[in-house]
């Protein structure tokens, strides 16, 4: 990503903020529009609400169809997308920095004025409905769910981003419009532009394209993030030839003093082949066939997941494992050398990222969204490296404790104990 491109914000009167970065490195724009919204923004009786509406909002407006929506996309050299997660929803556009009025007028149109018709809803719901199913048919996915629940329990960050079956299957149209009505409005959104333009410029027009936006509903924001996890095992079982097993803890979220620590912790355990996961649990005991570690960036409650995938049989062993490295990351300092290429790991998959424009675009728009603001972009590199071995450690015996654990997977296999049900009372830490 260029370092020297030149960055604008401006926030209009309604609320919405506008970030443009000049990246003069290739002739391309690309825009995205986050709002702030998704499935921990939902309840149980509408969960999937937003991933139905993101994916009928690019299905017309009240000027165009969708082919026509896609046709001028496809005459500028680009496309349009929408996505969806916990924490926001986004529509986004690129093409050809020549043609950024149209891409803008068109980004503008969708979100302010689509047309929800009732045909475009139902085949977008049977879509929706076929991949709700499709990852109900994934082992990791499942246990995945199931982690969320255990370290979630009620709250609605344990609410799958897609919805479930019986949830999606009776969401009207009526749903889809006072969601719109509800949370799409300016205060929640955040346009971030990126490409060969003129910042100045598309701040003006970004106004004109959004500046009719009067919507000013006032959505409720996820409730307080739990303390802890509400229970300490969940299991499913499935007629599979591999089990996978998920170890989560909670975790701090974006801008918390512990969240670049733990950062680095993660990629420490699991982020790679040169990882402690990957090198205990595959390389020498030979016992996964998957194995690595996550944490994703939140702004409320995040989590650390340690997951493997392994024969039946090994589950008892990889999860001790799995205990067994968590623990030396919260006794032991890491040596400098896996620290160091650690933080180059996590950098360098940061840097590749964003190599194209539009996950450019895309990171501006997350952090500001998320807090920190876009210029956090340039910062934490920085913070990465100053990360010390210590400053790891005590982030790990903090939160690197005591993990929930999910289990997926055949019938109990000889030598291994069964696995434990949900349980109803909440694990300790």
């Amino acid at each position: 990503m260029s370092r020297d491109g030149r960055v604008a914000r401006r926030v209009l009167a309604g609320g919405l903020r506008l970030i443009v970065r000049e990246n003069r490195a290739a002739p391309v724009v690309a825009m995205t529009l986050l709002v702030e919204v998704g499935s921990a923004y939902e309840t149980p009786e509408v969960n999937g609400l937003t991933a139905l509406l993101g994916r009928v909002s690019w299905k017309g407006t009240d000027r165009r169809s969708a082919a026509e929506l896609v046709q001028v996309a496809e005459d500028c050299g680009g496309d349009v997308e929408s996505a969806t997660d916990q924490e926001y929803a986004e529509l986004r556009v690129r093409g050809l920095a020549r043609h950024w009025q149209t891409l803008l007028e068109l980004l503008g149109e969708v979100a302010t004025r689509p047309s929800l018709l009732a045909e475009e809803i139902e085949r977008e719901r049977a879509a929706l409905l076929s991949q709700i199913r499709g990852l109900e048919d994934q082992p990791a996915a499942v246990a995945s769910r199931l982690l969320g629940r255990a370290l979630y329990g009620d709250h609605s960050y344990a609410l799958p981003t897609a919805g479930s079956v019986a949830t999606v299957s009776r969401l009207g149209r009526s749903d889809l419009v006072r969601h719109l009505e509800t949370f799409f409005v300016p205060g929640r959104m955040v346009l971030a532009v990126s490409g060969d333009i003129a910042a100045a410029a598309v701040l003006d027009e970004a106004a004109k394209a959004f500046g009719s936006l009067a919507r000013a509903g006032a959505g409720p924001r996820p409730g307080p993030a739990p303390g802890r996890p509400a229970v300490a095992r969940a299991s499913e079982r499935r007629d599979t030839q591999q089990a996978q097993l998920h170890a989560g803890v909670l975790a701090p979220p974006l801008g918390d003093p512990d969240h670049v620590a733990l950062k680095v912790a993660s990629e420490v355990l699991g982020g790679g082949m040169s990882s402690r996961l990957f090198r205990t649990l595959r390389d020498e005991a030979g016992l996964a066939y998957a194995v690595g570690s996550m944490y994703p960036s939140r702004r409320l409650v995040s989590r650390i997941v340690a997951h493997v995938g392994t024969a039946p049989r090994n589950l008892a062993v990889a999860e001790a494992g799995i205990r067994r490295e968590l623990g030396r990351l919260a006794d032991e300092a890491v040596p400098a050398d896996e620290l160091v290429r650690a933080k180059a790991q996590l950098l360098g998959g940061l840097a590749l990222d964003l190599r194209t424009t539009a996950r450019q675009a895309f990171y501006l728009g997350f952090f500001e969204l998320m807090g920190p603001g876009p210029d956090y972009l340039d910062r934490y590199p920085v913070l990465v490296e100053s990360v010390t071995a210590e400053e790891v450690r005590r982030a790990a015996a903090r939160y690197l404790t005591d993990p929930s654990v999910a289990t997926v997977g055949p019938d109990e296999a000889p030598d291994r104990p069964s696995p434990s049900p949900v349980e109803s009372a909440p694990c300790c830490r």
